[in-house]
């Protein structure tokens, strides 16, 4: 693993930026929205990401999960493209492989809606009594 990959990846998470990375000595790029890292049962260090565009080794056309492990990660590059997590697709942060050994992991802390209540108020339609006033 290439020295500061787990450190730009979490960052990339943390801002919900897409990366580019080359994976196990391919030269093709894939691009995709890292969502978590952690460590799996066999004590290696695995990024889980929403690839897409780019390289399937599969011939799979993205877009689609999958796993990474993070030894096989020969480049990576945090993007200016943004994400929002993919929960639609699937994505959970409860789930239990992320329960022990979780690295970083994507937060949506946007509400489905907001509604912003002006600084200011004015006064519109027929004036009210100052008793009927709340």
């Amino acid at each position: 693993m290439l020295p500061n990959t787990i450190q730009l990846i979490s960052q990339a998470i943390k801002e919900k930026r897409c990366i580019a990375v080359r994976y196990h000595d391919q030269r093709q790029i894939r691009v995709v929205e890292p969502h978590a890292v952690y460590t799996d049962e066999r004590g290696e260090l695995v990024m889980d990401g929403y690839q897409t565009r780019g390289h399937s080794a599969s011939g799979r056309p993205p877009p689609f999960w999958r796993p990474f492990r993070m030894s096989k990660i020969t480049a990576v590059s945090v993007l200016k493209e943004t994400f929002q997590p993919r929960v639609a697709e699937g994505f959970s942060a409860n789930r239990l492989k992320y329960r022990s050994g979780l690295v970083a992991i994507v937060q949506d802390s946007q509400p489905a809606f907001a509604y912003v209540y002006p600084a200011q108020t004015t006064e519109i339609g027929p004036h009210l009594p100052d008793g009927l006033r709340r």
